[in-house]
């Protein structure tokens, strides 16, 4: 296996081009498929590709395991969202500290992983070199 101390480590930075864009809400333009498992905006897709071509070298296979590893649009995180979220309080769940959603209180279903708030998660802007 690789030592990984020996990889490049490169600070990611916004692209000045997404200063104002909005989470799930890119053009699609501006995205690329990867590895047909996909899309990312194309400076992240380039990003991708290189750290992918390094690790192969290394043999390291790395692959998005789903659509949903990749960029999502708004409607995406929404649908993931209600699939994880419930606006129906329920003792058990009363206990947690809610997100608000489009004005309304959403309480994390049991035994589901958290997720951010359609259009407040930032890591699909943050992938640019």
């Amino acid at each position: 296996m690789a030592d990984l101390k020996k990889l490049p480590i490169v600070k990611v930075q916004l692209c000045s081009h997404l200063k104002n864009a909005k989470p799930g809400e890119l053009p699609e333009k501006l995205l690329r498929t990867i590895e047909g498992k996909g899309k990312l905006h194309h400076c992240a897709a380039d990003a991708y590709e290189a750290m992918d071509a390094a690790a192969n070298a290394e043999g390291i296979d790395l692959s998005p395991t789903s659509q949903a590893d990749t960029y999502r649009s708004l409607a995406v995180q929404e649908y993931g969202f209600y699939q994880r979220y419930t606006d129906t309080p329920k003792p058990a769940l009363m206990k947690q500290k809610p997100r608000v959603y489009k004005d309304k209180l959403w309480y994390l279903k049991k035994g589901m992983a958290p997720m951010a708030v359609p259009g407040t998660s930032n890591h699909n802007l943050r992938n640019c070199h």
